[in-house]
């Protein structure tokens, strides 16, 4: 008796302990602010994901469950822990609690538009926006997800293009096993050079811990004639951070993005007074900069 009792109690808690991944998102407005969302769908949409747009990005809010880590997010979604950190700034990774919001975002290339009907059911969760004010059906479907009118009219059974305010409709679908690297958002390098920066964002994220990430924003320059030690080497020269410290620089001209070390600190003299960090070349280039000065955003470890 008591063994049967044990085989249905072990299904019946097995059954909620491994459920599906619920994610929930609505509208951004100027910022993204986690603790003052609130959530509430139909039954029907428990098992969907709702995205949400601000300049292009898509995001993504992540209902924690239980045994989810930052880094488990991080591994299923595809994105760097450091991304997470600077969506969610009041995130404290010692203080994760069930059902706490945390704002993700994806690559847009992660949303499948198109599927084969019989793989949806098994291998896929549908994506769903909910319509703000003043938006347009051709607006949401063509800029947004860049569907074709028709096909977003025929998924969505609309017999017109009028739309209301918080209106739900379906905009494609999202693996069940995860974003993976893949659908990253393309940093700008590959081979060598990927894996130095890959090795250098390790060493970023030791030192990590959500509340110690600070931003630098101006000018970055650099002089193609630099002789280098290594050509192979993601180095750069910088005044705000230590000899040997971590660096993440982003170029948001060309959305491009790496790891790299600090070597020295960054010399004074009329070239570079200006700046916030001297680039090698090899950065520069890997950054897509083509101007000797150009605008960077800078993360650091304090």
């Amino acid at each position: 008796m008591n063994f049967c009792l044990n085989i249905i109690c072990f299904i019946f808690f097995g059954l909620f302990a491994f459920r599906p991944i619920y994610l929930f998102a609505e509208d951004l407005n100027d910022q993204v602010d986690v603790s003052s969302l609130d959530y509430v769908f139909s039954s029907k949409q428990s098992d969907s994901l709702f995205v949400r747009i601000l300049n292009g990005q898509q995001y993504l809010i992540h209902s924690l469950q239980s045994g989810q880590t930052l880094y488990s997010l991080k591994n299923f979604y595809g994105v760097d822990l450091s991304d997470i950190y600077r969506n969610n700034p009041s995130l404290d990774p010692n203080d994760l609690s069930i059902g706490q919001k945390i704002c993700i975002p994806i690559a847009n290339k992660a949303i499948h538009l198109f599927l084969e009907s019989e793989t949806i059911d098994n291998m896929f969760i549908p994506i769903y926006y909910k319509v703000r004010s003043s938006e347009t059906l051709y607006g949401i479907s063509k800029m947004y997800f860049r569907l074709p009118l028709e096909i977003f009219r025929s998924r969505n059974k609309l017999i017109s293009d009028e739309l209301n305010e918080g209106q739900v409709l379906h905009v494609g679908w999202i693996s069940k096993t995860g974003i993976p690297d893949s659908l990253k958002i393309f940093t700008g390098l590959s081979g060598v050079l990927a894996e130095e920066s890959k090795k250098n964002k390790i060493l970023y994220e030791e030192k990590l811990n959500g509340q110690n990430e600070k931003l630098l924003e101006g000018t970055a320059c650099w002089d193609k004639t630099m002789d280098l030690s290594s050509a192979n080497k993601l180095y750069v020269l910088c005044s705000k951070v230590i000899k040997g410290g971590i660096v993440r620089i982003e170029n948001p001209m060309t959305k491009r993005f790496l790891y790299a070390k600090v070597v020295a600190q960054k010399p004074e003299n009329s070239f570079s007074q200006s700046s916030i960090v001297m680039l090698t070349p090899t950065v520069a280039e890997g950054l897509g900069g083509l101007d000797a000065r150009f605008y960077v955003k800078m993360y650091y470890c304090q």
